[in-house]
C-alpha cells in the first residue's frame, strides 16, 4: 500500500513542516539551493509588505495610517527574526540577534525603538534586498529555463550539432547555477550588516552590561561590609552583655550596660536587614526592567554613629578628623566610610578589643583614612576570624578610585589599615 500524505490544515502544522524542512537542510549546496528557492515566495510576501507600507503612508491623512505604519514595522521586525534563522540554518552565517522591542522599559521607549530604531530600518532595507534577490532569482531561472527549452526544442538536432548543443545546454545550466550561487553568497555577506546589531548598538549594550555588573558587584561589596560589621559588632556586644549578666569573682551585675548592649544589637540587626532589603529591592527592580530607586550612601558624618556602638560594646576606638572634609565628593566619603568600617571590623575579628584610632585627614586634593590598633591584650576574646574577602574588595575599590590601600603590622605589635584617596577619583 503506497504511503499517504496529508496537506497541513492549520498554521501550527505548516510551521512544524517548515521547521522539519529547515532541520533537514544543512549548510552546503542543499542549504544554498533551498535559500535561493525560498527567495521566490518570500520576495513576493515582502513586496506585498512594501505595498502595505506605501498604503499606510497614504492613509495617514485618514487618521489610521499611523497605526498601519506601526503594524508594518512590527511585521518587519518579525520577518527579520525569520530571516536571521534562515541565514543561520541554511547558510551557516552567524548573525547576532538584535534587541527586542518588548525588552525596553515603558511604552515610549518601545515606540521609539520600533519606529526610530536603526535596526528596524536596516531590517526593512534587508527585506527590500530580499525582494530584489527574489526578482533576480526568478529572472535567472526564467531565462535559464527559456534558453534550455530553446536548445532542446527549438534547435535542429543532428549528428553535427548534437555535441555543440549539449555543450550549450551544460553551459546554460552552469551559468544559471553560478548566478544563483553568487546571489546567495551576496545575501550571506550582507545579512550580518543589515540583520545584525549595529556596532554602536553593540558597544552601547556592552557598556550597559558592564555598568550593570559593576553596580551589582558594588552592591555585593556593600552588603558584605555592612552585614559583616553588624554581625561582628553584635557578637562583641552580646559577649559583653553576657559577661555583665554572669559576672565572675566579685564583679557586680551591670543590667544597664547589658540593656544598652542589647539595644545596639537590635540597631545593628535592623541596619543589616535594611541593607539586605535595599539590595534585594534594587536587584528585583533591575530584573524587572525598572530603574531602581535611589538611596543615600553613607558619608563621613555617619562615622560617629558607626563607632558609637563599638565603644558601648567594649572597643575603645577614637575618631580623629583633621582638615575641612565638608566639600569631599560623596563617592570619596562613602569609600572612606567603608575603609573605617572594614578596619574596625577586622580589629574585632582578629585582635579583640585593643585601643584603636580611626583617623581621617584632608591634605590638599587627597584624603587619607587610617585605622590603627594597638597590640591585642586578650587574644582569646576575639569574636572570630574573617575570610579576607572584604579587604580584597576594598583594595579593588580603592584602586578603581585611583587610590592606594596598605594593610600591615605596626612596630608596636598592632595593625594599620591606610587608604590614600584622591578627591577626584571616586565618582
Amino acid at each position: 500500500m503506497p504511503p499517504t500524505t496529508t496537506f497541513p490544515s492549520s498554521a501550527g502544522e505548516i510551521a512544524l513542516r517548515v521547521r522539519a524542512v529547515l532541520a533537514a537542510a544543512r549548510p552546503g549546496w542543499p542549504g544554498r539551493a533551498l535559500y535561493a528557492l525560498a527567495s521566490l515566495p518570500l520576495g513576493a510576501l515582502y513586496l506585498a509588505l512594501f505595498f502595505g507600507l506605501f498604503g499606510s503612508v497614504v492613509a495617514v491623512i485618514y487618521g489610521v495610517g499611523v497605526l498601519l505604519i506601526i503594524l508594518v514595522l512590527a511585521l518587519t521586525r518579525g520577518f527579520a527574526g525569520l530571516e536571521r534563522r534562515l541565514v543561520r540554518t541554511l547558510l551557516d552565517v552567524d548573525v547576532p540577534a538584535g534587541g527586542r522591542v518588548l525588552d525596553q522599559r515603558g511604552v515610549v521607549r518601545r515606540f521609539n525603538r520600533l519606529v526610530l530604531g536603526s535596526d528596524t530600518w536596516r531590517a526593512l532595507g534587508w527585506l527590500g534586498a530580499r525582494v530584489l534577490m527574489g526578482a533576480a532569482t526568478l529572472a535567472t531561472l526564467f531565462f535559464g529555463s527559456v534558453g534550455l527549452a530553446a536548445l532542446v526544442w527549438g534547435a535542429e538536432w543532428n549528428a553535427l550539432t548534437a555535441l555543440p548543443l549539449l555543450a550549450l545546454m551544460a553551459a546554460d545550466v552552469v551559468v544559471t547555477l553560478v548566478v544563483l550561487e553568487l546571489l546567495v553568497r551576496l545575501a550571506g555577506a550582507v545579512a550580518p550588516r543589515l540583520l545584525g546589531t549595529a556596532p554602536e548598538e553593540q558597544i552601547a549594550a556592552l557598556q550597559q552590561t558592564s555598568r550593570r555588573l559593576a553596580d551589582r558587584n558594588k552592591l555585593a561589596r556593600d552588603l558584605h561590609d555592612t552585614i559583616g560589621h553588624a554581625l561582628t559588632a553584635s557578637l562583641l556586644q552580646a559577649a559583653a552583655a553576657r559577661r555583665t549578666l554572669t559576672p565572675a569573682d566579685d564583679r557586680p551585675l551591670q543590667p544597664d550596660f547589658a540593656r544598652q548592649a542589647l539595644g545596639h544589637i537590635e540597631t545593628n540587626t535592623r541596619a543589616a536587614l535594611a541593607e539586605l532589603d535595599r539590595v534585594l529591592t534594587v536587584l528585583r527592580a533591575e530584573d524587572g526592567g525598572h530603574d531602581p530607586a535611589p538611596f543615600s550612601a553613607p558619608s563621613l558624618d555617619d562615622l560617629e554613629d558607626l563607632l558609637a556602638g563599638l565603644r558601648d560594646g567594649g572597643l575603645p576606638v577614637a575618631l580623629v578628623v583633621d582638615g575641612d572634609v565638608d566639600d569631599v565628593p560623596p563617592g570619596v566619603q562613602e569609600l572612606a566610610y567603608r575603609v573605617v568600617q572594614e578596619g574596625t571590623t577586622n580589629v574585632l575579628r582578629h585582635a579583640g578589643t585593643p585601643l584603636t584610632v580611626a583617623q581621617v585627614v584632608r591634605s590638599g586634593d587627597t584624603l587619607v583614612v587610617r585605622v590603627c590598633n594597638e597590640r591585642a591584650s586578650q587574644l582569646d576574646s576575639r569574636p572570630g576570624p574573617g575570610g579576607g574577602r572584604g579587604l580584597a574588595g576594598l583594595r579593588e575599590r580603592t584602586a578603581a578610585a585611583g587610590g592606594t590601600l596598605a594593610a600591615e603590622p605596626t612596630p608596636s605589635g598592632g595593625y594599620e589599615l591606610c587608604a590614600t584617596l584622591p578627591l577626584s577619583g571616586a565618582a
